[in-house]
């Protein structure tokens, strides 16, 4: 007694159901993928926006580290020296601040300047920017360097701390505040604030 063999195919039903679920596993795959390169990219801008914010702080840091109790020269007169913090200095769109800092390197005085500098701190559009000048005294009308810091900051502020206690404005009167507080608002991270601590102050105080 022969046994036929019977060989079966696929239907077209069958083939059709079979590429469907091979596209929906494909598509599913390719989402997955596109969901991990865009988290991945997400990542990596925070990463560079902070690394950017944290190097803007470090500058921050640096001058206020280095202040010094020195005024502008004046008609031959030194100016008291002290901090401001108000609308529209040195053309700030929001807070700004200006002060005399040291310890400007100038390796065994080969530069024809001084190692005191008089910094100033600004936000123009949203960039914050940092002011200087190559002469401690320069001559009136000069317009100073600008150093981009950082972009995507949509508010600056400062706060002194004076007598154990915070104030908005620094008075006139006191020569240098014990810290400053930097609050900024930054684009796609929200408000943040540091806190530097002004050594000469404490250095006077001891």
């Amino acid at each position: 007694m022969n046994r036929r063999s019977r060989v079966h195919g696929f239907t077209l039903l069958e083939m059709l159901v079979a590429i469907a679920i091979f596209a929906m596993v494909g598509l599913g795959a390719y989402q997955l993928m596109a969901g991990v390169r865009d988290a991945r990219a997400v990542t990596v801008d925070i990463q560079k926006r902070m690394q950017n914010v944290n190097l803007a702080m470090l500058v921050i840091e640096q001058d206020f580290r280095h202040i010094v109790d020195r005024g502008l020269r004046m008609d031959g007169r030194l100016t008291q020296q002290s901090l401001f913090s108000e609308d529209g200095m040195n053309g700030s769109d929001d807070e700004g601040i200006s002060f005399t800092r040291g310890h400007w390197r100038n390796p065994e005085q080969r530069l024809p300047r001084s190692e005191n500098q008089k910094v100033a701190y600004r936000v123009q559009g949203d960039r914050l920017e940092r002011l200087f000048h190559y002469t401690l005294d320069p001559v009136e009308n000069t317009e100073p360097e600008v150093q981009l810091l950082l972009e995507g900051v949509n508010g600056l502020e400062f706060r002194f701390y004076r007598n154990g206690r915070w104030q908005d404005s620094q008075d006139s009167e006191d020569i240098l505040p014990d810290g400053v507080m930097v609050r900024m608002k930054l684009s796609g991270i929200g408000q943040i604030e540091r806190v530097f601590s002004i050594a000469s102050a404490w250095e006077a105080a001891l």
